[in-house]
């Protein structure tokens, strides 16, 4: 049995599970990025002070099969948000995770990396911060061209407990795919996460994206891995003319 750990948000890692879920002698969990605060997630996070649950949901989605969960209401929040929220409004976000789980029968485990309602603050070199993870969807004018520095949560974010488990256990851990500073990046940030990561023995995979990112506009793969500062044994890149990842050739390469 071969045990793989994904690293990553919500839209990279939920068209990925799928395809991994139909193979043999795969087992697989996902460690997902809390940190979004965009549309219903957003508004959600601001209305009950908690993690963002967008992206948790869409793997629980994608994870369980059951596609109620993504439909939209009249207010725009998705009804697996509201479900997910009133959990956590009830027993507190942690317990809420676990209830959720046991609801749903995902076909893998899915992790929050953090129970920490934390912030993204996304700095610039030579100057300039950004706060909160949507502003690097539409960065402002006046930072289009500048290339971030570093990230920061706040307040500072704990690992959760039960990642560090699932890393040490893995046969291979892959970073991505997702967006560098939204999805990735911010997993590495959180108090622990690089620690667990580096003493973990898997193979260690970084998804390059096709196209170049906001904050990072002309760099190439390597320098791209580099900014997580640990080691990746190997990244995978599209060939020139791909604009997405097709989940079904991503994952033959992750199983081969």
């Amino acid at each position: 049995m071969q045990k793989i750990v994904l690293i990553g948000g919500g839209s990279g890692v939920s068209e990925l599970l799928p395809e991994l879920l139909c193979k043999k002698n795969v087992e697989v969990a996902a460690v997902i990025s809390v940190f979004d605060d965009g549309k219903s997630t957003g508004r959600l996070r601001q209305a009950f002070q908690i993690p963002a649950v967008g992206d948790l949901r869409k793997c629980f989605s994608a994870a369980s099969g059951l596609d109620f969960l993504e439909a939209r209401l009249p207010n725009q929040h998705a009804v697996g948000n509201l479900i997910l929220v009133s959990l956590a409004a009830k027993f507190g976000f942690q317990k809420a995770i676990e209830a959720y789980t046991q609801m749903l029968q995902p076909k893998v485990q899915i992790l929050p990396v953090s129970f920490s309602a934390s912030t993204l603050i996304v700095e610039f070199e030579g100057g300039g911060k950004l706060r909160g993870e949507s502003h690097l969807d539409n960065p402002p004018k006046n930072f289009s061209g500048k290339r971030i520095k570093q990230l920061q949560l706040s307040p500072k974010a704990k690992l959760n407990p039960a990642v560090k488990k699932v890393l040490l256990a893995a046969d291979k851990i892959v970073v991505g795919p997702g967006s560098l500073f939204g999805s990735l990046l911010p997993h590495f940030v959180v108090t622990g996460f690089s620690k667990a990561f580096t003493q973990a023995q898997a193979q260690k995979i970084f998804i390059a994206n096709p196209q170049s990112e906001f904050g990072c506009l002309g760099e190439n793969p390597e320098k791209r891995a580099a900014r997580f500062g640990v080691v990746f044994d190997s990244i995978l890149e599209a060939s020139p003319k791909t604009k997405r990842w097709n989940p079904k050739v991503l994952a033959k390469k992750i199983l081969a």
